[in-house]
């Protein structure tokens, strides 16, 4: 487990540009968002943003309400990868989600469909040649439910590239204990990675505004 030190009412560099392209992870008005994961993320990622890395985020953001776990109609899809490309300037940002109406690709952003509930399916994934390469950042923004974060954590959690992150948002208050049991039984399977359950304090959301945080050594 590890101590993280950051100021969760100040806002960063990240905040803005998170903000400005539309992503929930944060805003330069940080105290009046319902997540403030920007104030945390920059002070992991600052030393990082001159690097060539390689970012991965499960959940796009769907705009199709039929969708579990979406932003709703007026979301817009792909916000946290145009940040993280923005964020990033030199990296390669690559996505997936379920909805495949929402997938696209830009410039150093590609996309890719996945169930994250469906083993064979994550493994198809991580089979396209674009993805064959492990991962500095993996962030998990998808379904947001305790078996999905588990499935897709236990079939991905080898794309991680040494010093790397393994990110889970969104950890609600009814899991969170089976998170404290579960962090326990990885931290026995994946013993060259560090596990940290980090509950964010925030003024306006006291429901969901934890993650997992997972360091390979």
């Amino acid at each position: 487990m590890t101590s993280f030190v950051f100021d969760e009412k100040q806002p960063t560099q990240l905040c803005e540009i998170m903000g400005r392209n539309r992503s929930d992870k944060g805003h330069i008005h940080i105290t009046d968002c319902m997540h403030n994961y920007t104030t945390f993320y920059h002070s992991i990622f600052k030393d990082l943003v001159n690097k060539k890395l390689r970012v991965f985020e499960l959940g796009l953001g769907t705009n199709n309400t039929g969708v579990p776990s979406n932003m709703g109609v007026n979301g817009r899809p792909g916000a946290s990868l145009y940040g993280w490309s923005e964020y990033f300037p030199l990296a390669d940002v690559f996505g997936a989600d379920i909805d495949k109406g929402c997938l696209f690709t830009d410039d150093r952003i590609q996309t890719f469909h996945c169930d994250q509930t469906k083993p064979d399916v994550i493994k198809h994934m991580w089979d396209e040649l674009s993805l064959l390469e492990n991962f500095d950042i993996i962030i998990e923004d998808g379904y947001h439910t305790f078996s999905a974060n588990v499935c897709f954590l236990e079939n991905s959690i080898h794309k991680l590239k040494p010093n790397g992150y393994y990110i889970i948002e969104d950890i609600r208050n009814p899991d969170y204990n089976l998170f404290v049991i579960m962090l326990e039984v990885w931290k026995l399977k994946y013993t060259d990675c560090v596990f940290t359950l980090l509950r964010i304090p925030s003024r306006k959301n006291s429901w969901d505004n934890t993650v997992v945080v997972v360091e390979k050594k």
